[in-house]
């Protein structure tokens, strides 16, 4: 039987399925002709009687739900229905940056890849600032920043999904110490090495899509995650120029600051980065524009047209 409904939320095409269940295409309808395109993501069936990945599912619900900032994907509801449980986003139209980076035919502009990565930032540093009810620091380190949970509009938005994985000191399921989470060539290596997480993993994380925008080379890649982890526990970062020409000398600083293996040499936070990234667009005279992003979004949706739609919204 085909789902065409959620409660009040209409399904109007699978967006992605996956390990976790699936991503759907919706729409909510109110009064007067009111309509508003949604994502809607579901637990896979045989998941919902086991409690770990459905207290997973609740806390990147209940997590998610506290975030509000224009770079990161709001959630728009939480429900039942008589099978599982699924979760309602806003629909991001455009691609993520995994297909932007696949559909590049070159390196992209320097000041739009420091554009794209300096809203990820800001939206990473709100997420990290976040606080619960009570007051205090969720301490929330995402764990899974890669190019597939970096979704892109076609007004120039760039926003953080998926915090499915997150460490949040609210979580009600908390993974076991020595549990990797996250995809291994953008983990950094002390997520690799199972330690503590603080800030400063999702920082090195971003450094390795900035390394990736700027090159269009992908910064750890191997023939398997294994190796991909044993060149990030190697430390060894090869400086962009020698993949790019052109590259200004600020920028590889930001870079290696960025990808330092020891984290205390690292950014403390990713508004420290931005800052860096704004100080480095004045004095080349970038333009961080909202309009080139939206540019580069509609040029990369007009030729993934035609081809099997993939996620919007996340990783299912």
């Amino acid at each position: 039987m085909v789902t065409t409904s959620f409660g009040r939320y209409r399904v109007d095409t699978v967006l992605a399925r996956g390990g976790m269940g699936e991503v759907f295409l919706g729409r909510v309808d109110g009064a007067h002709g009111f309509e508003r395109p949604i994502v809607i993501k579901v637990i896979r069936n045989d998941l919902i009687t086991d409690e770990r990945f459905a207290m997973m599912f609740v806390d990147e619900a209940r997590i998610a739900a506290s975030l509000h900032h224009r770079n990161i994907v709001q959630i728009v509801d939480f429900d039942r229905f008589d099978n599982g449980v699924f979760l309602v986003t806003e629909h991001v139209d455009g691609c993520d940056l995994r297909q932007l980076l696949r559909e590049l035919r070159s390196p992209p502009p320097l000041p739009l890849a420091i554009a794209i990565i300096a809203e990820l930032a800001t939206g990473l540093h709100a997420a990290h600032e976040a606080t619960g009810t009570d007051g205090q620091s969720l301490q929330l380190v995402h764990r899974d920043i890669s190019p597939s949970n970096v979704l892109l509009g076609i007004h120039g938005e760039v926003k953080l999904a998926d915090f499915g994985v997150a460490k949040a000191r609210s979580r009600s399921y908390h993974t076991v110490s020595g549990t990797i989470k996250g995809k291994a060539p953008y983990m950094s290596p002390e997520q690799i090495l199972g330690g503590q997480l603080d800030r400063r993993s999702d920082i090195f994380s971003i450094g390795t899509l900035m390394f990736e925008l700027v090159t269009r080379t992908r910064l750890f890649s191997g023939a398997s995650n294994a190796r991909a982890m044993q060149m990030i526990l190697a430390g060894e970062v090869p400086a962009p120029e020698s993949r790019r020409a052109g590259i200004p000398p600020a920028l590889s600083t930001i870079l290696r600051r960025s990808l330092a293996f020891d984290r205390d040499e690292r950014y403390a936070t990713a508004s420290d980065l931005v800052d860096d990234l704004d100080t480095l667009a004045r004095a080349e005279h970038w333009s961080l524009s909202l309009a080139q992003i939206a540019h580069a979004v509609r040029v990369t949706k007009t030729r993934m047209q035609g081809r099997p739609p993939s996620t919007s919204g996340g990783d299912a």
